[in-house]
Formats: C-alpha cells, structure tokens, sequence
C-alpha cells in the first residue's frame, strides 16, 4: 500500500536533471518497433537502387558456379568464381550490413533525441535467476508478448492476403521467359514489402509514443523528491542563506573600505548616508562609492571621521541620492551644481579654508521623479 500511495504521489513531470541522470544510467525510452521499421525501411530502399545489380550478380553466381568448361583446371575456376561474382555479390550484401548496423544503433536513440550516452556498468541483479524469472513472469513482459503477437498476426494477415491475390500471377510466371519471370518476382517482392511498410509504419508511429509516455510515466517525481532535487542542485535553504549572508558582509566591507577614500559623505544625519568621489583625472562625474541606512549610515560616518572625511549634513540632497543612485552610479547632470558646490566645500575644509559650520546652500533640488524622467 505504501508503495502505491508513493507511486500516487508521483504526478510531476521530470525534471531535465532527472532525465540526464536516466540517461547516463542507460535509461532512455526505446521502440523496437521502431527500430524495425527503419531496418525493413533501408531493406526497400537498398532493393530498390541496388536490386537490379543485385538480382544480375546472383544470376552470374550460380550460372558460373554451375559451368564448368575445363574439368581439369576446376581449382582456378573455382578460384576465379569467388573472386569475381561471390565477391561482388558479398560486397553489395555487405553495404546493406553495414547500413543496417548503422540504422539498428542509431534508431534506438530517436525517442531520446539522438543523445548517446556509453555507460559500461556491471549490474549483478541481472545475473540473479530469481529475478530473471521474475522479469519473465511480470505484467510488462506479459504486456510486450501479447503485443508482439497481436502485432505478429496483423502483419502476417496482410502478407498472406497479398499473397493469396498473387496466386493467379505466381502460377503465370511458370510460362515467362527466364528474364521477364526474374522482373516480375522482383516486383511482387518489392510490392509486397511496400505494402508491410504501411502497417509497420502505423505500429512504429503508436509504440513510440507509448514508449516514450511509459518512459515519462516512470520517471515521474513527487514534491518531495522535487525539492530534494532542488536542495542537491542548489544547496539548502540553510546553507544559501548563509553564502547570501557571507556575499552581505563582503560586500559591506568593501563599501567601508571604500568611505576611507571618498572625498565627502552627505548625510541625513542619523538616517541615510552617501559617500562621493570624484577623480577629474579618470571620472566623467562624481560617483557614489557607499551609502547606508540607519545602522550603515551611522557607521559609515564613523569611518569618515577616523579618516578625516568631510561629512556634509544636508538632509534633502543625502535622501536623493540615496533614493536615486545606487553604488559606483556617477551623479545625474541635474544634481551636478548641488554636488559641485558640497565637493568645492569639502577640498576647502581640507585646506583649513572653510570650516563645518560654512556648508553651501543648496537652493532647490530637482525631485525623484524629475531625475528619474531625466535619466528615461
């Protein structure tokens, strides 16, 4: 019971690392049936180029082989026999071997989307008689007999209706020339395979998309092995909150770092917090090298103190810039004056020319939306 409440629990499609871990053990959705329809489809077609030729060189076989003009020198023409007409025979019986190699290994990986994977692994549990037993006796191999027989006299009653249609011209070939009986048993055999391609190719077409379904089916996951999956693939909830917590504090040490350069922090003061620096040398405009919230703010101002950074209180312009650029973002063209006039005021402080208390006036700032609808 436990079993089959699992198997009902399992209604979510694979996963593409589900399927790759399928196919890596060896398991990929396979028709046999399909693989025969491209093997009897590369026979009709090695027929019908290479027929003639083939039909020619088995003629010349056995009349050679059934002449024999000097009795006393019946080594060479035997000799002569196998290297001429055998051996041509052989090689063009040969080609359709190696096409019909090539088609018996590359078919099977049609369901699979031609995505080989070589996996040589030694499965004890298939040595076990007991089991191999229990394989023989099971409902899927019961299932895949009835099948191969109801599919056996399918095919075998269209064949013997051609043939009992060709009873009539089967017996008239007896009155035919050699050649012209020769075409005609060619064409009956020809015709007869083309008409048991069409039931092959409707059993082909059903068996893989039941293959592939079955195949889908048993690869199915319940939640719990979704997330399982997840966890192995991404790591637990528990782990990636701490490498998010680690990139946080990283991230915040290199920002702090970052104040001991800056040239002037804007502050709210107690709020928000925003580092400036501005090289003419190698800057287009000032950029935000840090900017905090509460906490942040109160130690980015911390930083700035020890290292003699001029802190700028004006409360307006440290809350846009903070709602409005993010770090390493350079300064909007129309906050260039305000920023201008704080940066004059911090290289002044720095000369002993100004003092804290002598902080510009900035007149009017733009608001968030104008600056955004700037930026658009």
């Amino acid at each position: 019971m436990a079993e089959e409440t699992s198997q009902e629990d399992k209604q979510l499609e694979p996963t593409e690392r589900r399927l790759q871990k399928a196919r890596e053990d060896g398991q990929f959705a396979q028709s046999r049936d399909l693989t025969t329809l491209g093997l009897i489809t590369i026979f009709l077609l090695f027929i019908f180029v290479a027929g003639p030729s083939l039909m020619t060189q088995l003629v010349v076989m056995v009349k050679e082989g059934l002449t024999f003009s000097n009795p006393d020198r019946w080594a060479d023409q035997v000799a002569t026999w196998f290297a001429g007409p055998v051996l041509s025979l052989a090689g063009l019986l040969g080609v359709f071997a190696l096409l019909a190699i090539v088609v018996a290994i590359v078919a099977p990986l049609g369901l699979s989307g031609f995505r080989p994977v070589f996996v040589l692994k030694f499965r004890g549990d298939r040595l076990d008689p007991i089991k191999g037993i229990q394989r023989l006796l099971s409902l899927p191999t019961l299932v895949e007999l009835l099948k191969t027989v109801a599919k056996a006299f399918f095919v075998l009653g269209i064949g013997l209706g051609y043939l009992w249609i060709l009873l009539g011209g089967v017996s008239a070939l007896i009155n035919e020339d050699f050649e012209l009986a020769l075409q005609s048993t060619g064409s009956f055999i020809f015709n007869g395979a083309i008409l048991m391609l069409f039931p092959l190719v409707l059993i082909g077409f059903i068996d893989a998309i039941f293959q592939r379904y079955n195949y889908v089916r048993q690869l199915r996951m319940s939640p719990e092995e979704v997330k399982q999956e997840m966890k192995e693939t991404e790591g637990s909830p528990e782990v990636r909150a701490k490498i998010r917590q680690k990139q946080r504090q990283m991230a915040t040490s290199r920002m702090m770092s970052a104040v001991e350069r800056a040239d002037v922090v804007v502050v709210n003061p107690d709020h928000y917090s925003v580092a400036l620096r501005y090289d003419e040398k190698s800057m287009r405009a000032p950029i935000v090298v840090a900017k905090g919230l509460d906490a942040t703010a109160l130690r980015i101002q911390e930083i700035a103190k020890e290292n003699t950074v001029p802190i700028a209180r004006i409360p307006p312009l440290a809350r846009l810039l903070y709602a409005r650029l993010d770090i390493g973002e350079p300064i909007p063209e129309k906050l260039f004056e305000a920023v201008a006039k704080v940066l004059a005021w911090a290289y002044e402080l720095k000369q002993g020319t100004k003092t804290r208390d002598d902080l510009p006036e900035i007149d009017s700032l733009p608001t968030l939306q104008e600056l955004e609808n700037a930026t658009v």
